[in-house]
């Protein structure tokens, strides 16, 4: 009785030894959410395997430890590649912008790629005489291009 009543006590404090781990690496890593997140899963796993090796708190401390450094690690990793990832698209972006702008700059400057403006313009033809056949004056609408 007494031995069931101390492994049943042992397991308590090994589970509030393992949390209280978790917990300290949860708060300590300043970090996003994912890295916490591993983090927890690595002091949980890492905890596990410690007690199961010879069912001892101390053990599962260690292991909740490691496997929370481990986890950390993971996530800091998992992190940094989401970041060069993120920064090589918006450095690709950005430098598409630029060449946009750049050539769009230049065809505006040397009119190259631009519809010509069209303008109606309204011209009064005088009255003359050509041949022995008159013309009267008349207004002719013209078509103007530049």
């Amino acid at each position: 009785m007494r031995k069931a009543l101390i492994k049943e006590r042992t397991i308590f404090m090994t589970d509030k030894y393992v949390y209280s781990v978790g917990l300290i690496c949860l708060l300590s890593t300043c970090c996003t959410f994912r890295q916490a997140g591993y983090t927890a899963l690595g002091a949980g796993v890492g905890g596990g395997i410690g007690y199961s090796i010879h069912h001892d708190g101390k053990e599962a401390v260690i292991g909740a430890t490691g496997g929370a450094l481990v986890g950390n690690v993971a996530g800091q990793w998992q992190d940094q590649v989401e970041k060069n990832k993120h920064d090589k698209s918006f450095q690709e972006g950005y430098t598409q912008a630029k060449v946009d702008t750049a050539m769009k700059n230049w065809d505006q400057n040397t009119g190259k790629g631009m519809e010509p403006k069209k303008q109606l313009v309204s011209i009064m033809v005088p009255k003359r005489e050509e041949n022995g056949v008159i013309y009267d004056q008349r207004k002719i609408t013209v078509e103007d291009y530049q």
